[in-house]
């Protein structure tokens, strides 16, 4: 178990203004939120619509119930909202179904960093064992026959074999071909994700699936920094 707890809860929210129509008094503002939740260097990430009216709901207040994970680890954060320990989930659906989506992204982003330190240990296991191979084998009876120039060193005795290298290329191409795999999973989520049910109990508009799976994309491919989200955000606010 992962005893790293979390280490920053950041709510994001992004207004979309429509002009009045003919029949409303005023413009119509959706707000749509983005919750990054951040263990260490890794995040994970859930967006949703927040309201939709004459007036965009205050941040603080809706996001109030975030800041009960503080101190857990994202396991625990992820057992907690699903057995319901605190006994809001009926009257913070929404908020409820937003913290799920953002766990489940960062326990995916954690355990992609768990692989990719195990990749490159077991690489950097191998490397050592190969160059160790190479080492024992040029001190034994063929070593012998080798010619003077290229098997002594300066002092005159027997210079080691270079040890065995991974090509960087090869662990590059392994490591972006796990994360294309990772964003084309990603991308075929949005499908269900924005499915959820807006704050007035409906189904989202068109409208709403296009600005979610957009925000939703954006983060899944970008990962933005909270500065580069901050600098667009209409509101924000954070549970450290």
């Amino acid at each position: 178990m992962n005893e790293r707890k979390l280490s920053g809860i950041e709510m994001f929210a992004f207004d979309v203004v429509e002009e009045a129509r003919e029949n409303e008094p005023r413009k119509t503002v959706r707000r749509y939120g983005l919750l990054k939740l951040s263990c260490g260097t890794a995040a994970g990430y859930g967006v949703c619509l927040i309201s939709e009216g004459f007036a965009p709901a205050d941040l603080v207040r809706w996001s109030t119930c975030f800041g009960r994970l503080r101190g857990l680890t994202p396991e625990e954060a992820s057992a907690a909202v699903a057995a319901d320990r605190w006994g809001a989930r009926e009257r913070h659906a929404e908020q409820y179904a937003l913290l799920r989506r953002a766990l489940a992204d960062l326990l995916v982003a954690l355990e992609a960093r768990r692989a990719g330190a195990r990749l490159l240990l077991g690489l950097g296991a191998a490397g050592l064992l190969g160059g160790m191979a190479a080492r024992a084998s040029a001190h034994g009876p063929d070593a012998q026959i080798v010619s003077a120039a290229s098997s002594r060193d300066l002092s005159g005795g027997y210079a080691p074999h270079p040890p065995v290298r991974y090509a960087p290329d090869a662990v590059l191409r392994a490591v972006r071909g796990a994360a294309a795999t990772m964003v084309a999973e990603r991308e075929e989520a949005p499908t269900s994700f924005v499915g959820a049910s807006s704050p007035s109990g409906g189904n989202p508009q068109p409208d709403d699936n296009d600005m979610l799976r957009q925000l939703y994309i954006a983060a899944a491919i970008e990962r933005p920094s909270s500065d580069a989200l901050m600098d667009r955000a209409d509101s924000y606010c954070a549970f450290f």
